[in-house]
């Protein structure tokens, strides 16, 4: 059941990111930008370095989570925290070099507005306990 709630859900935030992001580009008049699936798009050397540094500590963080919550020694509330900063870390960075170094600046629209569909979503799920997790 738990794997059903989990994909549920991410169908339903996906399919709210989708929208949002059509709404929008509606909205601001941007430009659809030519993205390959699962490709780093960096936007210049500088991007690069920030985000694998950043990519580096979300494993080490989740390999520590990952241990603490088999040992049952951490909250919902930190699990969610920890989530919530890494979203925040990731998107801004994205957002800010979008700005201020391509040449359709407005993208940046766009990925502020999926870091705060995937916070929103972070915070209820965690909040409200929909996967009905055990850790204390």
């Amino acid at each position: 059941m738990f794997w059903l709630n989990m994909l549920f859900m991410f169908i339903i935030v996906f399919s709210i990111m989708y929208l949002a992001k059509w709404f929008l580009r509606k909205l601001f008049n941007i430009k659809k930008t030519k993205k390959k699936l699962f490709s780093y798009n960096h936007i210049n050397k500088w991007h690069a370095k920030i985000d694998w540094g950043i990519r580096i500590v979300t494993v080490i963080v989740n390999f520590i989570l990952i241990f603490l919550i088999s040992y049952e020694r951490i909250s919902i509330l930190s699990i969610s925290l920890v989530l919530v900063l890494i979203i925040i870390s990731d998107y801004l960075v994205r957002a800010f070099f979008e700005w201020r170094y391509t040449d359709n600046p407005k993208e940046a629209i766009l990925t502020v507005s999926d870091m705060v569909i995937l916070l929103v979503s972070v915070i209820l799920v965690f909040g409200m306990n929909l996967l009905n997790l055990n850790v204390t």
